[in-house]
């Protein structure tokens, strides 16, 4: 009678340490002592390994490796967050994100912005928008400076209030104002220059005051 051995291999769960060959994203290679393995990253990874960092690697029971964690990687190394294509950020009380230098948040289509209330402090301030829809019941702008450049602007406003110390406002094609009613009240002088003047009524004109100059 003759029987034939099966050759088994029995693997255990254990946890090693490993360099990378190469920059990881949803799995790396990592040196393990003698032996060079493919390691997929675990959902928990979520600094993307680069060539050179030191990880903690898992073999599991039934061969595969898996990326737990980076544990170190040389210092100044630019740090790269690997989220899942469809990701959410949940926190039940107060978050705050704070950076010593520059902060960026870029998006490839839309970035959108939901609060009860909105408050936004800067020392310097730069906004271009090729086209820009705003639509709001009141709107409250007390400025010392505010230079705007848009290729396009529609703002619609149910109610505007604007409290400027001083203003110029420098328009270089043409310029029309269309309103239901229109009151133009100065405190001291109101000047108008112009090359050519021309004023329209359909019904009635008038020009109230002490003393008026022509000519």
């Amino acid at each position: 009678m003759t029987q034939t051995a099966e050759l088994y291999a029995n693997l255990e769960a254990r946890l090693v340490t490993g360099k990378t060959l190469c920059d990881g994203d949803g799995a790396c290679r990592v040196v393990c002592g003698n032996m060079a393995v493919d390691a997929r990253l675990a959902a928990s990874c979520l600094l993307r390994p680069q060539k050179g960092d030191t990880v903690l690697l898992a073999q599991l029971e039934d061969g595969r490796h898996i990326v737990l964690a980076v544990l170190f990687r040389d210092e100044g190394e630019r740090a790269c967050l690997r989220l899942p294509p469809q990701s959410d950020m949940e926190c039940a009380g107060a978050l705050t994100v704070s950076c010593a230098e520059a902060l960026e948040l870029q998006s490839g289509q839309r970035l959108g912005m939901r609060a009860a209330d909105l408050a936004v402090t800067a020392k310097n301030g730069a906004l271009h928008i090729l086209n820009v829809k705003s639509a709001s019941d009141v709107v409250e702008v007390c400025c010392r400076a505010l230079t705007t450049l848009g290729g396009t602007a529609l703002s619609v406003f149910r109610s505007l209030t604007q409290c400027l110390g001083s203003s110029r406002r420098v328009v270089e094609g043409d310029d029309e104002t269309r309103a239901g009613n229109s009151t133009l009240m100065t405190g001291g002088n109101a000047v108008v220059m112009s090359k050519n003047g021309l004023n329209l009524a359909e019904e009635t004109a008038r020009t109230d005051a002490k003393l008026i100059q022509l000519g």
